[in-house]
Order: C-alpha cells, then structure tokens, then sequence
C-alpha cells in the first residue's frame, strides 16, 4: 500500500506536471505567434497536425481527474489495496475501457483513423527489426542503471521503500493463475493500453501545441507518476522517454508497443530467475 509519504510526492508532483505543462503551453502560443515562420511542433515521424483543441481540452480532463482521483492512503484500506486475482481482472478491463474509449472519440468524434494517426500504416518488418534490437539493448542498459542509482539513493531517505504492489504479489504469491495474470496484463493489456494513451495521444497532443522534445519530457513524467510507486519515477520516466524516442523515428506507435512489451517480459523474466 502507498505511504503518506510517498503519496504526498506523487501528489505534488502530479500538480506540478499539470502546471508546468500549462505554463508551456501558454510559452508555446506565444513563440508561434512571434516566429511564425518556424515549425514548432511538425518534425520528426509522428503526426501531430491533425489533433486540435478539442483534444487538448480532453487532455486536460484526464490529468484532472487522475489527480482529483488521488486519495490519501487510509490504513483501514490496506485491505482494499491487495492485489489479487479480482483486482487483476478490473486492471484489465479498466485499461481496455481507457483504450477503446480514446479509440472511440478519435474515429468517431474527431473522424480521425487512428491507424493513419499512429502510423500503424507506415510497417516495415526489416526496419522494426533492427529498431527493436538497437532500442532493447539501449532501453535494458539505460532504465537499469537509473533503476539501480535511483533505488539505492532513495533507500538512504526511504528505508522501508517497497516493490510496486502487483511485483511484490508476483514475487510472494504462489499462485499460478495471478502469476498468470501478471504477465498477461504486464505483456499484452499494459503495452497496447499504455501506449496508445501515452505515446499514441498524450505524445501526440503535446507535440501539436508544444515541441516534440517537450512532449517527450511531459508525457513521459505523466506516465511514470500514474505507476503510483516512487522508487520507479526515474527509471519509468527514462524508459518512456526512450519509447517516445523510438516512436518519433519509426513514426509507428507499434515500436513502442513491442519495446514495452519486450521490457516488462524481460523484467518477469529475471523475476522469476531470481525466485529460482
């Protein structure tokens, strides 16, 4: 369960994404209004022209209710806060819901396709190959160094600093069917869920009114503070930053999909060598 420590960091830390993110882009209009003339926010492989207002504005709502949805941890919800096979179940499904409802607004009401929008269309398998490869590499060597400097440094202040709650039920359950449910969420639902809000939307609508450099640092904070764990700030923020990365070469939502993918795999993987 969270600390009130931890919690209150999170906390402020959500509000200051928030108005940091708006201050820039209040920074931004007013750069493109001085210097018409340079495109802030069309390089690079990601489409980010056909998002408008109505999706900031949608942005803006999901931040707000993330952090309206923060609540002070409660002991007397400790027992609440298990993770256990029905709470797994609803993960899913919530991060499902999430995904075909942005999916949903977009072709819907905004008549967009999300697979011309994503680059879905742009494949090409020898590419996404050697992609893959370079950034799997890059992303296990980066995210585990910042993991290790982060968590030894952070244990000095926090000394009782726990796993994220669905690893530590990994690691201590016996069960076969939550292992099970683990790494189904952690290998198909997360990634596919996951990067289609943040890398695929929240990238997106960032870069339009923003650039992509910001949008990459932004977004990639908002991803690693809904992960609710203070040990895994830095490495989730660098991890993200990494798929951003991947997803504005490519220009295919796919990569970071298959990066995140591959990165949680590997994770449960060592988890369970070190149980052995």
């Amino acid at each position: 369960m969270l600390d009130a420590s931890s919690f209150g960091v999170l906390h402020d830390l959500s509000v200051f994404a928030s108005i940091a993110t708006a201050m820039a882009l209040v920074a931004y209009w007013l750069l493109r209004h001085l210097r018409p003339e340079v495109s802030w926010n069309h390089e690079g492989s990601v489409l980010s022209r056909p998002y408008g207002a109505p999706d900031l504005l949608v942005l803006a709502g999901i931040g707000l209710f993330f952090i309206l949805s923060m609540q002070t941890p409660d002991a007397g919800r400790a027992g609440a806060d298990t993770v256990n096979d029905s709470s797994l179940i609803i993960g899913m499904v919530l991060h499902l819901t999430v995904c075909a409802g942005l999916l949903l607004y977009l072709y819907q009401m905004r008549g967009l396709n999300p697979a011309e929008l994503f680059g879905l269309q742009n494949l090409h398998w020898r590419s996404l190959a050697v992609t893959l490869g370079v950034f799997t590499l890059i992303i296990l060597i980066s995210v585990n160094v910042v993991s290790s400097i982060s968590v030894n440094w952070l244990q000095k202040i926090l000394p009782d600093l726990n796993p994220q709650e669905t690893v530590k039920a990994f690691q201590e359950s016996d069960s076969i069917g939550l292992k099970i449910l683990v790494i189904f969420l952690a290998v198909v639902i997360a990634p596919l869920a996951e990067e289609t809000l943040f890398r695929g939307f929240v990238y997106g609508v960032l870069k339009r009114y923003t650039d992509a450099p910001f949008a990459a640092l932004s977004s990639s904070l908002m991803f690693a503070i809904i992960h609710m764990h203070v040990g895994s700030l830095l490495p989730l923020w660098v991890l993200a930053v990494l798929f951003c990365l991947a997803y504005e070469i490519t220009g295919c939502l796919l990569v970071p999909m298959l990066l995140h993918a591959i990165f949680n795999a590997v994770s449960i993987i060592a988890m369970l060598f070190a149980e052995g």
